[in-house]
């Protein structure tokens, strides 16, 4: 019986150790595209936050230069 459990213990260590380069290998995949992912979406979102602060910044400029174009008249 020992024996048997012994045969058992070693098949099942070697069957759960098969496929572990291609999960490797598959988990690099993965992460790779989900670090893809997310630097498109930072990329994207810094450059929306770039045309609010450029558009922001030439309304205040605007605002600005007709305040002084009023007083000086």
């Amino acid at each position: 019986m020992k024996k048997l459990l012994v045969v058992f213990a070693i098949a099942g260590s070697l069957i759960a150790c098969n496929n572990s380069s291609d999960s490797t290998a598959d988990a690099k995949d993965s992460v790779d595209s989900a670090a893809s992912e997310t630097k498109d979406m930072i990329d994207s979102t810094a450059e929306q936050k770039m045309d609010k602060v450029d558009s922001m910044a030439e309304q205040k400029k605007d605002s600005l230069d007709k305040m002084d174009s009023a007083a000086k008249k």
